[in-house]
Protein backbone atom coordinates (compact mmCIF):
# COMPACT_ATOMS: atom_id res chain seq x y z
CA UNK A 1 0.00 0.00 0.00
CA UNK A 2 1.76 3.61 -1.19
CA UNK A 3 -0.59 5.28 0.53
CA UNK A 4 1.00 8.60 2.09
CA UNK A 5 -0.53 7.70 5.54
CA UNK A 6 0.94 6.46 8.93
CA UNK A 7 1.09 2.90 9.29
CA UNK A 8 -1.52 2.72 11.99
CA UNK A 9 -3.61 4.61 9.74
CA UNK A 10 -3.13 2.21 6.64
CA UNK A 11 -3.80 -1.14 9.34
CA UNK A 12 -6.87 0.62 10.25
CA UNK A 13 -7.69 0.65 6.92
CA UNK A 14 -7.09 -3.14 5.92
CA UNK A 15 -9.08 -4.23 9.05
CA UNK A 16 -11.92 -2.24 8.33
CA UNK A 17 -12.06 -2.68 4.28
CA UNK A 18 -11.15 -6.85 5.29
CA UNK A 19 -13.92 -6.40 7.62
CA UNK A 20 -16.60 -5.20 5.41
CA UNK A 21 -15.31 -7.83 2.51
CA UNK A 22 -15.76 -10.81 4.76
CA UNK A 23 -19.19 -9.15 5.65
CA UNK A 24 -20.69 -9.30 2.77
CA UNK A 25 -19.44 -12.49 1.52
CA UNK A 26 -20.85 -14.00 4.86
CA UNK A 27 -24.21 -11.97 4.30
CA UNK A 28 -24.39 -13.32 0.94
CA UNK A 29 -24.08 -16.78 1.73
CA UNK A 30 -26.64 -16.27 4.51
CA UNK A 31 -28.79 -15.25 2.01
CA UNK A 32 -27.86 -18.27 -0.68
CA UNK A 33 -28.13 -20.76 1.60
CA UNK A 34 -27.19 -24.43 1.50
CA UNK A 35 -29.35 -24.99 -1.66
CA UNK A 36 -28.77 -21.74 -3.30
CA UNK A 37 -24.76 -22.42 -2.93
CA UNK A 38 -25.64 -26.21 -4.58
CA UNK A 39 -27.43 -24.31 -7.24
CA UNK A 40 -24.83 -22.02 -8.11
CA UNK A 41 -22.15 -24.98 -7.89
CA UNK A 42 -24.18 -27.01 -10.63
CA UNK A 43 -24.70 -24.00 -12.59
CA UNK A 44 -20.52 -23.48 -12.89
CA UNK A 45 -20.24 -27.13 -13.73
CA UNK A 46 -22.56 -27.25 -16.47
CA UNK A 47 -21.08 -23.73 -18.00
CA UNK A 48 -17.76 -24.80 -17.94
CA UNK A 49 -18.60 -28.50 -19.12
CA UNK A 50 -20.09 -26.86 -22.75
Amino acid sequence: MTLPISAEAKGVLWVVLFGLAKTFQYSGLSILGVEGVKRLKNFFKKKSAA
